[in-house]
């Protein structure tokens, strides 16, 4: 039923196990809590950015106070001291920040599973990251030019295959992830290419949507880069049998199958499993980007046990939005203890 692992038992895949594992029983244990219990701690460390995507969400934010190192180190600590098991590390392009590497570090020390995504410009320049970080996420949306103008970024194409060529000498504990997004700027023949090179080069893929809670004028282009329920569901369609061919998609068969049957509404827990934070410090609603409360200048153990954060986490499971975002869709079934998401976590650990 599933296919055998590629890779060797070594010390980094049992941690990787352990975190899969771990996530799957927090998400169990948060199903039995009253109040949320987040396992996943989101940073964007940082809203500057040198791409210019259409499909971005963030735009608005950019310009925004970044938290100083201390304060970002101060809640990677507590995270770890108060039972988170991973970080995602994001922005704007986190490899901006001149100190990424000692973040990435007290992440890393604070004993949580370190995950990073970039746009891949930098991941020569800013190396050092890679010593402590277990998954990397890079965007790739085209192979060549049409990459670089779906990120309005001349040569970032060849700069990311360039730059996960040395990790991949250079940061060989580091599992690296190309990130696509599937939006009006994309066709099939674009992710087949992306498909055809991560198998090439021995990496993993995952699709992400271009389809979520967006605000209409956070970007000037997000609502018209956004696929139809018919459209994705087509894509879909296409890369589930990709995925089956034995291209290296690590999207599950769970999230494909809710798009492909074009379902509009799931019972989101994932604001319970995952602490998202912006760089200012503000924790956001998904559904208006409005901030609620912010972590800035108090313990983060504090802003969890708050009742305005539990209050508002609580009601998302009665959200309309129907986010496609695959951590939030495979959790949310993880949550609810639905076996295709159970199956499907399976067949992703031992890939």
């Amino acid at each position: 039923m599933f296919k055998k692992s590629r890779n060797n038992m070594t010390l980094e895949r049992l941690k990787y196990y352990r975190h899969l594992g771990g996530g799957a029983l927090e998400c169990i244990a948060s199903r039995l809590s009253k109040n949320p219990k987040p396992l996943c701690f989101s940073l964007m460390v940082t809203s500057a950015c040198n791409c210019d995507c259409d499909f971005c969400f963030w735009k608005s934010k950019k310009g925004q106070d970044d938290m100083p190192k201390e304060e970002i180190i101060r809640l990677l600590t507590e995270a770890g001291q108060i039972g988170y098991m991973d970080s995602i590390l994001w922005g704007g392009e986190p490899l901006l920040r001149k100190d990424f590497t000692e973040i990435c570090k007290a992440s890393h020390d604070a004993g949580l599973y370190t995950k990073i995504a970039t746009n891949g410009w930098f991941l020569e320049e800013n190396p050092g990251f890679g010593q402590y970080t277990d998954l990397m996420f890079v965007s790739l949306d085209a192979v060549g030019k049409a990459h670089d103008d779906i990120r309005h970024m001349p040569g970032i194409c060849d700069r990311v295959m360039s730059g996960v060529e040395y990790h991949k000498i250079h940061s060989s504990k580091m599992r690296i992830y190309v990130c696509c997004t599937v939006s009006t700027q994309t066709n099939f023949e674009q992710i087949k290419e992306v498909a055809q090179y991560c198998k090439d080069a021995d990496i993993l893929l995952y699709f992400t949507v271009n389809k979520a809670a967006s605000v209409p004028g956070e970007a000037k282009n997000v609502v018209e880069t956004e696929l139809e329920n018919d459209q994705l569901a087509e894509m879909f369609i296409k890369i589930k049998e990709l995925k089956k061919q034995g291209y290296p998609i690590r999207n599950s068969y769970y999230f494909m199958d809710y798009i492909i049957n074009k379902k509009t509404y799931y019972e989101c827990h994932w604001p319970r499993i995952a602490t998202v934070i912006y760089s200012n410090g503000d924790m956001l609603r998904c559904y208006d980007r409005k901030p609620f409360i912010s972590v800035r200048n108090r313990s983060l153990k504090s802003v969890i046990q708050d009742p305005v954060f539990i209050e508002t986490v609580n009601k998302c499971k009665d959200c309309k939005l129907a986010c496609v975002g695959n951590y939030a869709l495979d959790a949310s079934g993880l949550w609810k203890l639905e076996w295709p998401a159970i199956k499907s976590l399976m067949e992703i650990a031992i890939t």
